[in-house]
């Protein structure tokens, strides 16, 4: 096998792996190598102790706000898929998994606000 040469002291990267490759991912594929992909980089943020302060309330609310968003880029791409192939109306309504990820969102803002709240008593 033929390896590319560099001056410097690098390790030579066999001229192959620079060779884009000519196969074509259909979308549906695509956009699910995408999800798992995303959704393996995505992990929870850990709750250390027996009680989430709000910071901990906001970084797993940051988390699923990643998530669904991954989740929604994926249901996009099949329904819009599956839309191209569908010889009969198919209805596009994958606004309302955004409608959800929105009142999730809320809820733990929501949450935020009356720890938030009651910190303040607290401190009164």
């Amino acid at each position: 096998m033929a390896q590319a040469t560099d001056s410097n002291n690098t390790i030579p990267l066999p001229i192959s792996s620079r060779v884009r490759s000519v196969c074509i991912t259909p979308p549906c594929q695509q956009a699910h190598r995408d999800l798992m992909a995303s959704l393996s980089q995505l992990t929870p943020h850990n709750i250390v102790g027996h009680e989430a302060d709000r910071f901990d309330v906001l970084e797993r609310a940051d988390h699923l706000k990643a998530i669904l968003r991954a989740v929604d880029a994926y249901v996009t791409v099949i329904v819009g898929d599956t839309k191209d192939y569908t010889p009969v109306f198919l209805g596009d309504d994958t606004g309302y998994l955004r409608d959800a990820a929105s009142e999730i969102n809320g809820a733990f803002m929501a949450a935020c606000d009356r720890m938030l709240d009651a910190q303040i008593e607290a401190a009164e």
